[in-house]
């Protein structure tokens, strides 16, 4: 009889070590499943690719000449290229256009780049056009433009529309000289007068 207990009792335990190695693997299970859900979530840091030379938050470029302020151009984001001398910009990029008369032109887009030696620089829309919202009431449409500083000359390409008092004007690629307020729309020009 004593043997019959003996092996009952094996039994028994085994079948209760069985069981509690299902429940702890069973509670492992649950575990991991639930586990990420319970995790805190990291804070969110904008990331910057690897190649860039430095990375900023708050980026601000400043072209002045004899003491007044020409243009600045601002972004949330930029990566710093130092062989290129460049500067890619993203997210909020600002570029404000200065006269003697003050601010002469403002414009926002989604992101742009700044040769930081030549101080030419680009900036774009992702979607949509670009408003370059000028002081003497016209505003200029488009979804690229771009600054050459040696020869103070704004550009473009692609399609633009212009507007102003009781005046529109389509066409495709433009040429503006902000300092001596000429603008030139190069081809396809539509010209509406309200």
């Amino acid at each position: 009889m004593l043997e019959k207990l003996t092996a009952s009792t094996v039994r028994v335990a085994k079948a209760t070590l069985l069981g509690t190695m299902l429940a702890l693997l069973a509670t492992i299970v649950v575990f991991v499943a639930v586990g990420p859900a319970r995790r805190v979530p990291q804070a969110s840091s904008p990331v910057l690719p690897q190649e860039a030379d430095a990375g900023l938050q708050g980026f601000s470029f400043t072209q002045s000449k004899g003491g007044l302020v020409d243009w600045k151009i601002q972004a949330r984001l930029a990566q710093l290229f130092e062989a290129d001398a460049t500067a890619m910009l993203h997210d909020s990029v600002q570029v404000t256009l200065m006269g003697a008369d003050g601010v002469t032109m403002t414009v926002t887009g989604d992101e742009g780049s700044i040769n930081t030696a030549s101080k030419d620089f680009v900036i774009s829309k992702r979607s949509g056009n670009l408003a370059l919202i000028l002081n003497g009431g016209f505003t200029i449409y488009t979804p690229r433009i771009r600054w050459d500083n040696q020869a103070l000359r704004m550009w473009t390409d692609e399609p633009v529309r212009i507007t102003g008092p009781r005046l529109e004007v389509t066409g495709q690629g433009m040429d503006a000289f902000p300092a001596s307020r000429e603008m030139r729309v190069r081809r396809n020009v539509r010209v509406g007068i309200h």
